[in-house]
């Protein structure tokens, strides 16, 4: 194991751990709209990708980031099954949004790997909207205020080493892949599934769904991110491809807050 390699599972631990204990506890503090929006701005696949164009170069993590709308649309399907099955409790949701990550991640490897950008851009954004509109409109899954509940030291911790950890492994089970499964573990839900998972024992599934309703239509910026670090990587390098993908990135979801407000 590479020591470049440790740094980047170190990073994306530490990371990804305060980045969604800040995230969820901004979301108890301000509701799930803001939430939802923030959770799911650029922080896993951040990393993953930017520690790909340093052990290989920019052009691979370029090639990785092509393969991101098929694995968020994977984790697309995984947060839409468990805010179904939230009120069944959280290890029928969990096991089953799981389940339903890895047999589509299997049979992609099967008939959708040689498909392309363009046929998965359309599979996720179709799913991604498709889902909200089934959360808004027929689930009818009502967006919620903040939560009167403070934390301890010690919650906040356990938040940010159950996010870290589950990243972590995500990042070790992707170094073994090809481009192409890299790029799916790049987006694997890791930020999702610790978010889902922290909210529902702190503040109850009906929180936790609420959130994740604006979780389905905000991770679109994450294949934005991707689609800009596929252009701009090999066009002017990885540190300035890294910046520029994430503010197009975080515009993209400040462009869609009007859409939350008005619950479209």
């Amino acid at each position: 194991m590479s020591s470049l390699f440790v740094q980047q599972l170190v990073m994306s631990v530490v990371v990804a751990g305060v980045w969604i204990t800040l995230a969820t506890t901004v979301s108890e503090k301000l509701g799930s709209k803001v939430g939802g929006m923030i959770a799911n701005l650029p922080s896993t696949i951040l990393v993953s990708l930017f520690f790909i164009g340093l052990t290989q170069n920019p052009e691979f993590a370029a090639e990785a980031a092509i393969t991101v709308p098929l694995g968020m649309f994977f984790s697309t399907i995984f947060l839409y099954v468990f805010i179904s099955l939230a009120p069944k409790g959280l290890f029928v949701a969990l096991s089953s949004g799981l389940s339903a990550w890895v047999i589509l991640a299997l049979l992609s490897s099967v008939f959708l790997q040689e498909s392309g950008r363009v046929v998965w851009s359309v599979l996720y954004f179709s799913g991604a909207i498709g889902t909200y509109l089934l959360a808004e409109k027929v689930m009818k899954i009502p967006s919620m205020g903040k939560v009167k509940k403070q934390h301890s030291f010690r919650q906040l911790l356990f938040r940010a080493l159950f996010a870290g950890g589950v990243v972590g492994t995500a990042v070790l089970i992707a170094r073994a892949g090809s481009a192409f499964w890299a790029g799916l573990f790049s987006s694997f839900p890791a930020t999702m599934l610790s978010a889902m998972v922290i909210l529902t024992v702190s503040s109850g599934y009906p929180f936790a769904r609420a959130t994740g309703k604006i979780m389905l239509l905000a991770s679109t910026n994450i294949v934005i991110y991707s689609f800009s670090a596929w252009y701009f990587f090999p066009l002017v390098g990885l540190w300035w491809g890294t910046l520029i993908a994430y503010v197009i990135s975080a515009a993209w979801v400040y462009f869609l807050k009007p859409l939350f407000d008005r619950g479209i």
